[in-house]
Order: structure tokens, then C-alpha cells, then sequence
């Protein structure tokens, strides 16, 4: 079968439980990074695509190149309806490939929120699990406005927290891909990461102690829309009232 595509776009390159879990069920990846400028693959190449977090913004294509091919193949995906999940600044790309708003907020939004589901998101495919009132990872500093006849599944202000564009693909301004070393053994101990948390008004300490408590949760999370994201894959769309682009 077709190969899924990961887009990663920090210096880590790591994909964290997204790769892990589609490999664990049988499904074959690629990943691309953005910083080897290498052209990402047609779309007819794909099955699926999963796009995530990054320190750039959606609101900058014309500065990341990368980034408005990424939109370009992600509004490609969207016109045929293959699966999409996009992660943080990956949900600001699948925003404005569908015609959505992405704008700066003028500070860095970071913590672990707890997340308001909607009623929309009970019979969601693959959000519909996941547990109201779960603390979820925000670090970004752009507000999501969702496209046109999205459907808004939680709320976690500033913007748009989590939505379906169509029936197959998915925005979450959470960090739901982390895992144990990706998140406390790498981004917390990164200077810049580190610097950008404590001018957020997080004692580094804290906020390391704070990701330690919460991480477990929302990981056991993350794996179970994971894995209803890759039934989509190899099964047929779900058949949805809401309108796609």
C-alpha cells in the first residue's frame, strides 16, 4: 500500500508517537523534514499525510517555501479526501489550505490547558474518545480560525483548539505526537526551548515537573486517536453531515 507521509519540521527530526504507533500497526511512513528543502512527494504517492509542530508560521509562507509547498500538497489532499492529521503548526498549514485564518497572537501560549470537547466531537472517528477535561501540551503562538464548514471539536482559547475539515482530516493545536524523550529529555533541555518557557513565566523546574505529572495521561490519549487515524487510512471515509472543501 501507499506510504503514509510525516512532515517534521524542528531540529529534532522526531516524530514522535505518530511513527511509533503507525508502524506498530503495519502501515509504511516517509518522513520529510523541512530544513533538507527536499520537494515533498506528489500526492499521488500518498495514502495519508500527518504534518507537525515547528517553531516557523503559517502566517510567513512566503519567508518558508517549504511551508507553501506543504500547504499546496495538504489543499491537494484535501480536494481528494485522503487522511490528514496536523499537529500544532501543522494545524495552522491544514487551517489555511482549506481556507481557514491563522494569526499571531503576540505571546507564546504554553501550558497544559485542560480541553473543552464539544458535542460535535462525540461521534468524531477519530477525536471521539478522547476524554473531556484532559490536560493537553499548547506551545504555539498563532491563533487557528477555522476554515469554512470546518467542524470545531474542542475549544482551548485563544482559537481554535480542535477541528475536522471534510471527513478525513484533523487539526489539534495540541501536541499530541510527544512522547517522554521527545518532550522532557529534548525540547525542555534546549536553551532556546528553555529560554522561551521561563519568558512564558514558567520556572523551568515547574513546567519540567508539570510535563512529567501530565505527559502519561495524555499520551494514553494520543495513542487511541492515533490508532483511529490509521483505521481511516486502510478503511473507507466516514460518511459525515459536514461539508469539505
Amino acid at each position: 500500500m501507499k506510504p503514509t507521509l510525516i512532515v517534521t519540521h524542528l531540529a529534532d527530526r522526531d516524530s514522535g508517537l505518530v511513527e511509533e504507533i503507525l508502524v506498530e500497526l503495519g502501515l509504511p511512513v516517509i518522513v520529510c523534514h523541512a530544513l533538507d528543502q527536499a520537494s515533498l512527494p506528489a500526492i499521488d504517492q500518498l495514502a495519508a499525510i500527518v504534518s507537525l509542530g515547528g517553531s516557523m508560521s503559517a502566517t510567513e509562507l512566503g519567508r518558508h517555501p517549504f511551508l507553501a509547498e506543504e500547504v499546496g500538497l495538504l489543499h491537494a489532499a484535501l480536494q481528494r479526501r485522503l487522511p490528514i492529521l496536523g499537529l500544532c503548526l501543522g494545524a495552522q498549514l491544514l487551517a489555511v489550505a482549506g481556507g481557514g485564518l491563522v494569526s499571531k497572537i503576540g505571546h507564546v501560549c504554553l501550558g497544559w490547558p485542560q480541553l473543552s470537547m464539544l458535542s460535535e466531537a462525540r461521534l468524531d472517528p477519530v477525536f471521539a474518545d478522547l476524554p473531556a477535561g484532559l490536560p493537553v501540551l499548547k506551545w504555539h503562538e498563532d491563533r487557528i480560525d477555522a476554515p469554512p464548514g470546518a467542524t470545531v471539536l474542542a475549544s482551548s482559547p485563544p482559537g481554535t483548539a480542535l477541528f475536522r475539515v471534510g471527513p478525513v482530516a484533523w487539526g489539534s493545536q495540541m501536541h499530541l505526537e510527544v512522547t517522554p524523550s521527545m518532550l522532557l529529555d529534548g525540547w525542555l533541555t534546549d536553551s532556546s526551548g528553555v529560554a522561551e518557557i521561563e519568558a512564558a513565566g514558567w520556572p523551568i523546574a515547574d513546567f519540567c515537573a508539570e510535563c512529567s505529572a501530565r505527559l502519561p495521561a495524555q499520551m494514553a490519549a494520543a495513542r487511541q486517536v492515533l490508532r483511529c487515524f490509521a483505521a481511516l487510512i486502510t478503511g473507507p471515509a466516514p460518511a459525515l453531515t459536514s461539508s469539505a472543501p
